[in-house]
């Protein structure tokens, strides 16, 4: 897993290594954005599990979820 100073620093340099402020700026927005939706999910398949067990049922197959806007799966 990357840290977020790595990502900064990768986020910062467009293809040929030279400093981009502005794509950088976009692209750190774009990022958070993702991983918060990726935490989202992760929460969501976690709260299906639970629900499952505390209602006495398991889980036969993976979870497998998409996210409409992003059209991101998760499983």
């Amino acid at each position: 897993m990357k840290t977020m100073k790595y990502v900064d620093k990768e986020l910062s340099r467009n293809g040929s290594g030279y400093s981009d402020p502005t794509a950088a700026t976009a692209l750190h927005d774009i990022y958070k954005k993702e991983k918060e939706i990726d935490r989202n999910a992760m929460r969501l398949i976690g709260i299906i599990k639970d629900l499952l067990r505390i209602c006495d049922f398991e889980l036969i197959e993976k979870v497998k979820i998409r996210h409409k806007p992003s059209e991101r799966e998760y499983r």
